[in-house]
């Protein structure tokens, strides 16, 4: 699978290698020279030693912004979601101002992004044998996600979580607007159930800023210790004779 376009030839991806030890590099995509190309894009495939697709195998669609909640989602997808035989299709947005100033430093910084993909894989489970695709794509974010969601036909869609008053996030990092607009849509157009993961630095700000509020509620605390108190009165007591 890929993204070129009809008449698109593909382009094995030049440069450094983009497999680790017990990893198979597979046929790569380049379109960013390519004026008629329906979308720019640099694709990098790899694959376990001895991978094979079975009845079980899953797809997972994972957008990894290069922010905390985009980490945060791809480690959570590579350590508790992908599974033996699984495949994992990991989506990175291009500005296209970025994409304008030199392609080769897009291409490197993929090639450094599959390069950890890899090494992590290996540390949470180096038995795992899974399909790795990652997609740096430039251009409009919704039509770029229901793209890739028909193109690979994921069972899931990873997504991570930013910003203030639980605004998610995580599928392109498009400036404040473009992110808040892509959480959303993609949370109400993916034909295909969304995981959103939270960074855990988030969650405890959060927690710690709900303790020091003055005005939080007492109600259920008072509960807790209304039930011990009555948990302790039900107790038998003991005397010595």
């Amino acid at each position: 699978m890929g993204t070129l376009s009809p008449g698109s030839p593909p382009v094995h991806s030049p440069g450094l290698p983009i497999a680790a030890q017990g990893y198979t590099p597979k046929v790569s995509f380049d379109t960013f020279e390519n004026p008629a190309a329906s979308m720019f894009s640099y694709t990098l495939r790899v694959e376990s030693e001895g991978y094979t697709r079975n009845p079980a195998s899953r797809v997972f669609l994972c957008a990894s912004s290069p922010d905390e909640s985009g980490r945060e989602a791809l480690d959570w997808a590579l350590e508790c979601l992908v599974q033996d035989g699984d495949e994992l299709i990991v989506f990175r947005g291009i500005d296209q101002d970025e994409l304008d100033k030199d392609h080769e430093l897009v291409r490197e910084e993929a090639r450094e992004l599959m390069r950890q993909i890899q090494e992590k894989c290996v540390e949470y489970d180096p038995e795992r044998k899974v399909s790795i695709v990652l997609e740096f794509i430039a251009g409009r974010p919704t039509t770029t996600l229901d793209r890739l969601i028909a193109l690979y036909r994921p069972d899931s869609v990873v997504v991570g979580m930013r910003g203030q008053r639980g605004v998610m996030s995580g599928v392109l990092n498009f400036g404040t607007a473009g992110v808040f607009n892509m959480s959303r849509y993609t949370l109400s157009h993916s034909p295909v159930p969304v995981i959103v993961v939270r960074p855990e630095s988030k969650l405890r700000k959060v927690l710690e800023k709900r303790k020091r509020d003055p005005k939080r509620g007492t109600h259920f605390d008072e509960l807790v210790r209304e039930k011990s108190r009555n948990e302790n009165l039900k107790r038998p007591s003991t005397s010595r004779t």
